[in-house]
This record gives structure tokens, C-alpha cells and sequence, in this order.
């Protein structure tokens, strides 16, 4: 079923936190009720997020002003039955209304306030069951006091004042974040196509030159794909705010959010360059190279796929690689990064419970819902997902080919049948191409097992030499937060000395051997406390007091650096020399 739907995008009270939302609309023959559905996820964000429970005062009207019957049937779903509607006449055109509450700044939800409105558009505009929405247009009302509109989204605006868009279908419509108000907005040109920065948030002043950045990653990225640009258009929407950063992608515009106050610190900063090139990379790895399962979309259901290593894990690895070719930061510096994902890595039990294949079907319930014991029962698909595509260079290096070997051979598949995604057996068949089939069992070891990786070995490879640091400092095994000027124990290491000794998530550690325990005074007991020695501890848990024996361990060895014995090596895999 083919339907042409307006939607009226209407934002006249933004200090409220609302907009409305119209969606006008011709009834289809033969078709007695339609189900408009918002939907639950976003994505590229892979957890139910269940927009609808932002939805306020859905109303159907007919166009002789009457209203409809309707119902909601689940969560997210309104029925319109147009044959339970007492109308004086027969309806040939309806408009659904209803309202969105958007207080939530991220690159997932929408946020509208007095000074602006971003909206993300599955948390907005709904859908219709089993139908083919053709062409949607939106047309965008604000306050006056706005000035400005940056979306990927066609203009086709047939008059100054007025604000009209236009997608291909339902998936682009909401595939393509807006943001209205008075942002800063730039630009610059590549190989013909327009490239739109908007930025919102307050910076403080810094000497980096953010647009010839991002114009030089933007480079870089396109290079990994022969410079085939897949859009005409794109845009980069950057949201500048405290203590915040993340990034979602879009088929030809990205939102970005990073920290306001990193600007001035150069490692800071480099991971704001990564996070661009990481957005700008998924233009071509999840939007057009994909998992079969990733689309079409179901919006209100999971979609669940084994192969999130895929488009999460080498984009993951490429944002760094391309920062350092396109020489934003020296060997070092990337070094630097890369030692800092090695000790995360290490420091996390749960590599040893699942697999990058579990990982990625578990998104849903585990990667975005982060608890007390998610680190001893999982792995980011993301961190490792990057270590094991840094070794996969280090394969194709074998024979003489690089990483941008494997992103255009997954390129030229992909134009070969673009309706479709790929299957593991795909990837692994390409890889082996590339390789050899005992590279590709290595790979697809380290892709579906747990068992370790030795990271060493690989490094040592390419003459990247790792230097470890041990000391005999004491370990608990615990992170703490602090409650007033109390210590709680916020997690608890998997089979480090607290978790053996029985010291929980939640317990408020009281006493050290009879020594009360305050956030003052914490850092500088722990300092005193043996390796090896066995204290009391006594802790509140659930409104009782416990005493513990815990004996203390030694804090774990990490890697204090990564230095190349020969720059000539590493830089030849690394930069592709």
C-alpha cells in the first residue's frame, strides 16, 4: 500500500518542551483502517527506547472537521478505523494530531527548548503499518526569533517563508536529524558536493581550526572508498555541551555531541577528530554496507544481528587509523590512544563470558544498559570490535594490502546488490581473498570464541614493542562512588579480591580495622592498606552491618606504553606506505 503523507512539523512553544506534529492525508481505496506507529528505536542505537511515552493528545479529524474513531492497540500503535467513524459524509482526506515531549539532549532523543529544537526523527514522527510512504514532505513552523534549518533533508520550499522538505520515503524522513534555531552554521565544498557545519552550544575560545579538521577527515574517510560519494548533499549537526559526547549516523548527515571544555587539550581533542571520522565512515559501513538483518527496518521491534563487530568494530578502528593519515596526530599521539583501548580491554572480565558475535546480538539488553556486573558478563563490540580489525591490517599487511583493501572490496559487493546486506559467510569469503584461509580461521576465532587474544604477538609483528607497568601497589577490586561524604561500592571485579571476599555493589563501606571510612579520608587509607594482608571490613548493606575479611591483591600489570623498535614498520601498516 502507497501512501503520500504531509507532515506539519509545528514548534510555536519551545519553552514547554513540546511540539506538535500534523499528518494530513488522503484515505487509500479500499482500505477501511490504517495503524500509525511510532517507533521504539533508533537506528544506529540499538536499544528499545520506546518514544511513544512521549506522546500527548492524539487526535484524527476528517477534512469536513469531524473526528474519527480511533484506538490505541499497543505501547506505540493507534488504530483508525474509518468504518466506525459517524460521519455525515464520506471522508476522503484525514489529519492526525498529537503532541511529543522533547527534553532529552542527546544524539538519540530530541531536545527543544527557548534556544533551539533538535529533532531526531524516530522520536517524533510516526509511521504506518504495512504501507510504502511516498515522497513525505514536512513542512517546519518555529518562532520568529529563529533563523535557521540544518537537515540533510531536500528543500523544496516554494516561497521565502515558508519551510518545506522533502524525503524519498518513511526511512529518510526520519533518517535525517534537523536542527532549527540560531546555530552557527559553515561549509565547504569536496569533489563537487556541499558539506554543511552546524554547530549549537558555547565554546570557549580555542586556536583550533574545526572546519578545516573536519574538511580533512572528511578527505581521508572518502579516500577508504575511492572518493565515491553515496549523497549529494551533507551535513554535520554539532551539539557543543559539558561532560558529554556520542555520535549517531545518518545516510547523509551525522549529529554529533562532544565535550565543550575539551577543546584545549590536544588527546581531548583527538578524540573529538575520531568521532567525526568514525560518523563520516558510517556513511558508506551500516548505511550502505550492512548486515543483512539491519534493513529494511522493523521500527518497533528489535532487530537482532550477530555482526555489529562489523560495521562498529572496523569503524571503530578506522576513526583513529584515519586521524593519524590524515595526519592530525603523529605516530605517537595514535600510540597513545591505542594503549589506552589495550588497558580497557584487559581490565574487563567479561571478554572471557561472550563472544563478539554474542556481544552484538545482546545490544539490545546489555550494551546500552550498563550496570554494576556489565563489565564481568560482556564485551563492547566496539572495543574489541577495533582490536581485532587493528590485527585483520595486520593480516592483510601479510600480503601486501591494507585495511582500505577490505573497505573497498566490501564496497565494490555492496554496489553489486544494494537492496541486500551482507552475511558472515560474505565477509569471511572476502577477507579470505584478501588473505589466506588461515588468516580468515584466525579472524573468525577471535570474531565467535572467547578465547584471549594475544595482542603481543601481533604487536611485535609490525616491531610495536610494549612496555608493561607493575607495581605493588594494593587492589581491591572495586569501583567507588561517593553518596554525601560516605563510600559506596559501585561495582565489584570479577574474581578480584573484594568479589572473593564477599564485598557487594551497593554495600557502604563503614571501616577499615575499626577506622571509619569518609570521602576524606578513602584515598589516603587505601594507599596504607598491604598487599597480601587481610583486613576487616565492615559495611552497611541493605540496612545491616556486615564485616568482611578481605584479604588485598595487587593492583593488575598494565601497559605503560607502545613505542615502534622501527618507525619505518609500523608506520608502513599504519600508514599504508
Amino acid at each position: 500500500m502507497k501512501l503520500n503523507l504531509k507532515y506539519d512539523l509545528i514548534i510555536d512553544s519551545p519553552w514547554t518542551h513540546r511540539v506538535k506534529v500534523k499528518i494530513h492525508g488522503q484515505k487509500p481505496e479500499n482500505i477501511n483502517n490504517l495503524t500509525f506507529f511510532m517507533p521504539s528505536w533508533s537506528p544506529g542505537s540499538y536499544l528499545m527506547r520506546e518514544y511513544s511515552r512521549h506522546v500527548a493528545r492524539p487526535i484524527f479529524t476528517s477534512d469536513n472537521g469531524e473526528f474519527l474513531y480511533f484506538e490505541q492497540v499497543e505501547k506505540g500503535k493507534w488504530l483508525l478505523d474509518f468504518e466506525r467513524s459517524l460521519l455525515n459524509k464520506k471522508c476522503e482526506n484525514f489529519t492526525f494530531e498529537y503532541e511529543v515531549y522533547c527534553n532529552e539532549l542527546s544524539v538519540r532523543t530530541s531536545h527543544v527548548n527557548i534556544e533551539h529544537a533538535f529533532i531526531q526523527g524516530p522520536s517524533v514522527f510516526m509511521g504506518v503499518e504495512n504501507a510504502y510512504i511516498e515522497s513525505p514532505k514536512i513542512e517546519i513552523h518555529f518562532p520568529e526569533i529563529w533563523s535557521k534549518i540544518s537537515t540533510g533533508l531536500k528543500d523544496v520550499s516554494d516561497q521565502r517563508d515558508r519551510f518545506i522538505y522533502e524525503a524519498k520515503d518513511y526511512d529518510q524522513l526520519i533518517d535525517s536529524p534537523i536542527e532549527i534555531g540560531c546555530q552557527e552554521t559553515d561549509g565547504f565544498r569536496f569533489l563537487d558536493k556541499d558539506f554543511e557545519l552546524a554547530y549549537w552550544g558555547q565554546i570557549l575560545k580555542h586556536n583550533r581550526d574545526i572546519k578545516s579538521d573536519i574538511n580533512t577527515i572528511v578527505k581521508t574517510v572518502s579516500h577508504m572508498f575511492n572518493n565515491e560519494l553515496p549523497f549529494e548533499k551533507y551535513t554535520f549537526i554539532c551539539h557543543f555541551v559539558p561532560d558529554n559526547a556520542g555520535g549517531l549516523e545518518h545516510q547523509n548527515s551525522t549529529s554529533l555531541i562532544f565535550d565543550s571544555l575539551s577543546f584545549d587539550d590536544d588527546s581531548r581533542y583527538q578524540r573529538w577528530l575520531s568521532l567525526v571520522a568514525h560518523e563520516y565512515f558510517h556513511t558508506w559501513n551500516v548505511k550502505c554496507i550492512r548486515p543483512k538483518e539491519l534493513g529494511p527496518f522493523n521500527y518497533t521491534n528489535e532487530n537482532y544481528t550477530s555482526m555489529l563487530w562489523l560495521v562498529e568494530g572496523l569503524t571503530s578502528f578506522i576513526d583513529d587509523l584515519c586521524v593519524l593519515r590524515s595526519g592530525l596526530c603523529d605516530l605517537e599521539s595514535y600510540l597513545a590512544e591505542l594503549k589506552n583501548t589495550l588497558n580497557r580491554y584487559f581490565s574487563i572480565p567479561g571478554r572471557y563470558l561472550e563472544s563478539l558475535e554474542g556481544s552484538s546480538f545482546n545490544a539490545w539488553i546489555k550494551l546500552y544498559r550498563n550496570d554494576e556486573n556489565t563489565n564481568n558478563s560482556t564485551i563492547s563490540y566496539y572495543l574489541k570490535g577495533s582490536i581485532v580489525f587493528f590485527i585483520a591490517n595486520i593480516f592483510l599487511h601479510r600480503f601486501k594490502r591494507d585495511i582500505r583493501d577490505l573497505t573497498l572490496a566490501l564496497w565494490e559487493d555492496y554496489k553489486k546488490h544494494p537492496e541486500r546486506g551482507i552475511l558472515k559467510v560474505e565477509f569471511f569469503e572476502i577477507f579470505e581473498s584478501l588473505t589466506s584461509k588461515n588468516e580468515r580461521d584466525e579472524f573468525e576465532m577471535m570474531v565467535s570464541t572467547t578465547q584471549d587474544i594475544d595482542i603481543e604477538s601481533y604487536l611485535s609483528e609490525i616491531d610495536l614493542e610494549v612496555e608493561y607497568i607493575q607495581d605493588d601497589h594494593s587492589w581491591l577490586g572495586i569501583t567507588t562512588e561517593t553518596k554525601g561524604n560516605n563510600i559506596h561500592v559501585s561495582s565489584v571485579v570479577l574474581d578480584g579480591p573484594a568479589y572473593k571476599s564477599g564485598l557487594n555493589a551497593g554495600d557502604e563501606i563503614i571501616a577499615i580495622d575499626s577506622m571509619r571510612v569518609t570521602d576524606q579520608n578513602f584515598k589516603k587509607i587505601s594507599k596504607q592498606l598491604q598487599v597480601d594482608k587481610s583486613y576487616q571490613i565492615s559495611v552497611s548493606r541493605i540496612g545491616c552491618m556486615k564485616v568482611l575479611d578481605v584479604t588485598i591483591g595487587r593492583s593488575p600489570r598494565k601497559i605503560n606504553s607502545i613505542r615502534p623498535r622501527e618507525n619505518a614498520k609500523a608506520l608502513k601498516v599504519l600508514m599504508a606506505q
